[in-house]
């Protein structure tokens, strides 16, 4: 998909002149980008926007970037893309100007490697637990008082998970099992994964069809078949009544984040780096805030964000990134399906991670 907008420039005494759009590739979903296109020809910027879908993002941009031929000037990234396209030197730092604003602490670890800064954090998501105001919180952020609150509902299947890696991960740190390819070696992942793939069936409903997850959710917590969510802000701006949802925090929960960055191969950097301070700006980042309940990441936007969002952030603080290597995104390309194999009954645990071992073994031997 392709979008330019172009607004004419008078030249005094001669012809319009036409700026170069800037190119900018990004993840943005449909809802996100229709925003998008609306803010910044509202703002009077000159931008030939491409989208990518964000599960092939990865893969595309990185193509991209190494053949080093019509580059963006600005990429909207996921987080655990940064340390694989600075460890192949695709990607130029901020300026200093933008290194030095006034970023919360979370929203700089996010952007930076090593530490250098090596771009400009857009938003913060992670794993949270959702709930109405009128259901009772969970005694304590550990999963056993998250099962326990669920095992006391009057629902049918109170809670809200999905079959995916990345919402296996606090089950697995839980065993002591960081996402890792070092890390699956130990019974732990064996365990975490069983103990995971107990839940469906049970406490949460059995899966629906791969690719539906996201609509399904969404029906039934408008249904109110769910008690409690683990979910993200990604998921937080389709609610109703957001003034009465309450957010909690889940022990071992990834954190992570979008981030903005400039490739070495851009034609225009410096004019990349320009609307990437516009997009991440107080004004246009609660723009989007309040449209979707995305986290800023300026702390000045985040003061200023809207109740849930704040509460959200608050249960987020002390969540955990994924490990920065530039295989973590590679990860969950074995992962996912054993974890739907087990949930499914075509896999035990131990055969499942026993597959896992072996496809994470390779990525380690081919990096």
């Amino acid at each position: 998909m392709r979008l330019a907008f172009f607004f004419a420039l008078c030249a005094c005494g001669g012809e319009p002149a036409t700026p170069t759009p800037i190119k900018f590739l990004h993840t943005f979903n449909p809802s996100e980008t229709e925003l998008f296109n609306k803010t910044i020809a509202d703002r009077g910027w000159i931008v030939d926007a491409s989208l990518v879908p964000f599960a092939r993002g990865h893969q595309v941009i990185t193509e991209i970037l190494r053949a080093g031929k019509a580059c963006p000037d600005l990429i909207r990234i996921d987080a655990t893309w940064l340390p694989g396209l600075v460890a192949a030197k695709l990607l130029v730092p901020p300026p200093e100007e933008l290194a030095r604003a006034p970023w919360t602490a979370i929203s700089r670890e996010l952007a930076s490697l090593g530490g250098t800064m090596w771009a400009v954090p857009q938003t913060i998501d992670g794993l949270v637990v959702v709930r109405q105001a009128s259901t009772a919180a969970p005694k304590s952020e550990r999963i056993a008082d998250l099962v326990a609150a669920a095992t006391a509902s009057q629902l049918a299947h109170p809670l809200g998970v999905r079959v995916d890696g990345y919402w296996l991960v606090p089950w697995l740190r839980a065993e002591g099992v960081e996402l890792a390819p070092p890390a699956i070696t130990s019974d732990g992942a064996v365990r975490g994964l069983a103990s995971f793939a107990a839940l469906f069936g049970t406490l949460a409903a059995a899966p629906p069809s791969a690719g539906s997850e996201a609509p399904d959710e969404l029906r039934r917590w408008n249904t109110h078949e769910l008690a409690y969510w683990v979910t993200g802000p990604w998921q937080l701006g389709d609610l109703r009544d957001r003034d009465q949802i309450e957010v909690s925090a889940l022990e071992h929960a990834p954190r992570g984040g979008q981030l903005l960055v400039v490739p070495a191969c851009a034609a225009q950097p410096a004019a990349g780096w320009k609307l990437a301070k516009e997009l991440t700006s107080e004004q246009v980042s609660l723009i989007f805030s309040d449209a979707f309940a995305t986290i800023p990441t300026l702390a000045i936007a985040q003061e200023h964000a809207t109740p849930l969002v704040q509460r959200t952030l608050g249960a987020l603080v002390h969540s955990e990134l994924l490990p920065r290597t530039p295989v973590t995104p590679l990860l969950f390309d074995d992962l996912n399906p054993a974890v739907a194999a087990v949930v499914a009954g075509d896999a035990t645990a131990e055969e499942a991670i026993a597959g896992v071992r072996r496809g994470w073994h390779r990525l380690e031997r081919e990096k």
